[in-house]
């Protein structure tokens, strides 16, 4: 199933009938419709192996596997397609591809363990999306641009867990922060540069 969120309205509407609810709206880029398309997908075998490896290995010693947060993300750019599924393991790379100036135009968050995880985006030419917030229960969510606008920006934000990511951007690098923040935004706003690939630790 598809939606577009056309307004705030409707993208509660239909984030309310995938069993979650947009965040508030936060402080700094307004946010718009920004066409912005949700899509639930089932999970391959191999992107299940590969997430039940990193929710054990986050799982500390002796602790319920169920207890563990763990965040998984994978970019598809124009070029490549889907690119390497990651997950919030420890494990080093990233998602996406840099060399080859290929922008991220679709993204897609699988949560679990009870990890409170928000995303907003900025899209190229339509601005600012509302706020999602992604259910912790294993459901891979995609997200897109209707108009096939990259990605420029994304928002990463959680109540109960610090993050720290960074983004590769168009014809400058690598840009992002070595502090731990339970709220930021990686790539960039107002530069008319897409995000290329990007990491994110918890």
């Amino acid at each position: 199933m598809r939606f577009r969120a056309l307004t705030a309205v409707s993208a509660l509407t239909a984030l309310t009938f995938l069993g979650t609810v947009p965040m508030a709206q936060a402080a700094g880029p307004s946010a718009s419709a920004a066409g912005t398309m949700v899509k639930i997908q089932k999970l391959t075998p191999e992107m299940t192996r590969a997430i039940d490896a990193a929710r054990a290995k986050a799982a500390p010693s002796g602790s319920a596997l169920q207890a563990a947060h763990v965040l998984c993300y994978q970019a598809h750019t124009r070029k490549a397609g889907w690119t390497a599924q990651l997950c919030t393991d420890g494990a080093a790379g990233f998602t996406g591809t840099t060399g080859h100036n290929d922008p991220i135009d679709m993204v897609a968050f699988t949560v679990f363990g009870g990890l409170d995880f928000n995303t907003q985006f900025h899209w190229a030419n339509d601005g600012t999306s509302i706020g999602f917030n992604v259910p912790a229960d294993g459901r891979r969510i995609e997200f897109w641009n209707l108009s096939g606008n990259p990605l420029e920006a994304i928002r990463l934000r959680s109540t109960n867990e610090t993050m720290k990511a960074a983004a590769h951007v168009q014809n400058v690098g690598w840009k992002g922060t070595d502090q731990w923040s339970y709220d930021q935004w990686i790539g960039s706003i107002g530069e008319a540069r897409w995000m290329e690939a990007f990491w994110v630790a918890i």
